[in-house]
């Protein structure tokens, strides 16, 4: 800015301004503020994360998943790019038909990487809910102190409570 312009409109000079705005991005972000509760949150959400791949590595069939909707997204992508330059090459009339189907190709993609996505999280659902049914079983099972019964054996206790 000219001496004039920053005069006219009662502005401060530009080595002031930078300098201001130098000292107000240093004041926001202090090295000093980042305390050992926010490096243990971070350490914790990644050894979470860890185990999350760890476990998932130990399903079958989720790896060939998301090499197909890869595959998938990649050619829907590819077809996107290739009738967005058709589109561009033709007439008007033509080219909102073949824009819309340009933009089909593009939402079968990002459905493609949501498919992937779901999928993962749908194994991590399954693997929590199995979690917590083999804690339950082994907290009910050390518990009752019972014994285990076969049907039939079950069935005469039953009916010999009738009788009586």
């Amino acid at each position: 800015m000219t001496k004039k312009l920053e005069e006219e409109f009662n502005l401060p000079s530009m080595q002031e301004a930078t300098a201001k705005e130098n000292a107000d991005a240093t004041e926001k972000f202090d090295i000093e503020e980042v305390t050992a509760v926010d490096i243990e949150d971070v350490q914790t959400a990644l050894s979470n994360a860890e185990k999350i791949d760890l476990a998932l590595q130990n399903v079958k069939g989720l790896d060939e998943h998301d090499e197909e909707m890869d595959d998938i997204a990649q050619q829907a992508v590819d077809s996107y790019q290739q009738l967005m330059n058709l589109g561009m090459n033709v007439g008007d009339r033509e080219a909102g038909s073949i824009f819309d189907s340009a933009a089909k190709m593009l939402k079968t993609a990002l459905e493609a990487k949501d498919s992937k996505i779901d999928s993962k999280l749908k194994q991590i659902d399954l693997m929590i809910k199995k979690g917590r049914l083999d804690n339950n079983a082994k907290e009910s099972s050390g518990t009752t102190g019972g014994q285990a019964v076969d049907r039939n054996e079950l069935l005469k206790i039953i009916n010999s409570d009738k009788n009586k």
